[in-house]
């Protein structure tokens, strides 16, 4: 970690160790509220419904100049400038660190402070994903890990920022190769969302995806079809191939499978996600695209040399038509399909 993020996270941290009563009493309010139902708003027409009024903070030059900064950075990073990101990150983490720590928090009024708090580790969230994508994996690695311990001493784990920058930080230490690391952070963070999000959300069900992900690079297939499997058998017999990643998880299965040698299964789990992909975008969507070739790939392993072909040619005809026929992807389709035709061929002539 470079030397100004050390000095101001670790001045951070050691703020909010010692921050005043007022400070902690305002955090377990603002927990105890977030606990507590939500009223029911009264009924309005859509007519006579306002826009909900501005509050002062919208307007507090701090607030917007910050905000500024950050939507620049995000846009450099979209552009992949990284450098110029990560500079204007660290000057909206400087002004928000001098208002929830600083001299500046003088200013700020006592409900306000939280927020202030909230959208602090939101930046260093922010700042550590820039990081991975820029691949400074151990920088980003340091900034993460000080945001969750930020969070949770003021906020606890139930706090948004806290499942966020968990989030964050199990990705890099993926992008890293510390894929072991990376699985047991990714469960620490699928206990707190199946409880807050619950196990139908395609969020929860993406983060199999990943694990299994992460045991695939370490070799370990059968652990990883275990936690493609798992998320399966949560839906509880109701599995909704409308929620996106059900299909995914489907299709990896298969495949996963199909390296293992258990060609049945991953028969059973490919034409299921080919049905859920056709269903959820389309017959002509990239997706259908996708599982149909996963599903050649184990006829082709079933020595069903036809069947894969038709499967691959109606896969190659989606993919001229989302792609044009230049795309590199596409013309990897056809060299795939020219060649299955080339054994299709070769058998015919051997009867």
């Amino acid at each position: 970690m470079g030397r100004w993020t050390r000095w101001l996270v670790a001045l951070a941290l050691l703020c909010a160790l010692v921050a005043t009563p007022a400070t902690l009493a305002d955090a377990k309010k603002a927990r105890a509220k977030a606990r507590s139902p939500a009223a029911t708003p009264a009924a309005t027409s859509s007519a006579s419904s306002a826009p909900p009024p501005r509050s002062p903070r919208d307007d507090d030059p701090v607030i917007l100049k910050t905000r500024g900064l950050r939507n620049e950075a995000m846009q450099h990073s979209d552009k992949r400038e990284y450098d110029a990101s990560i500079e204007k990150l660290r000057e909206a983490l400087t002004l928000m660190h001098d208002r929830v720590f600083g001299a500046g928090r003088e200013a700020v009024k006592t409900e306000e402070r939280p927020m202030d708090a909230s959208y602090y580790a939101q930046l260093l969230n922010d700042y550590g994903g820039v990081l991975i994508r820029a691949e400074e994996y151990d920088e980003a690695i340091d900034v993460l890990e000080d945001a969750i311990s930020m969070v949770e001493k003021i906020y606890g784990q139930s706090h948004p920022s806290f499942g966020l920058s968990l989030r964050s930080l199990a990705d890099a230490y993926f992008a890293k190769k510390n894929y072991d690391t990376a699985i047991a952070t990714y469960k620490k963070l699928r206990k707190h969302m199946k409880k807050g999000l619950g196990a139908a959300h395609e969020g929860y069900i993406e983060l199999h995806l990943r694990i299994a992900d992460a045991y695939k690079q370490l070799g370990k297939r059968a652990k990883a079809v275990r936690a493609l499997k798992k998320v399966l058998e949560e839906q509880g017999g109701e599995v909704n191939g409308a929620t996106k990643g059900i299909g995914e998880v489907y299709m990896e299965l298969s495949t996963l499978q199909l390296k293992m040698g258990e060609l049945e299964a991953a028969q059973r789990t490919g034409e299921t996600a080919v049905a859920i992909m056709r269903a959820r975008d389309g017959d002509e969507s990239e997706a259908h695209a996708f599982s149909l070739n996963a599903l050649a790939g184990v006829r082709m392993a079933q020595k069903r040399v036809e069947e894969s072909y038709r499967l691959l040619q109606q896969a190659h005809r989606i993919a001229v038509r989302v792609y044009g026929k230049h795309h590199a992807m596409v013309k990897a389709s056809k060299r795939n399909l020219d060649e299955v035709k080339r054994r299709l061929d070769a058998a015919k002539d051997e009867l």
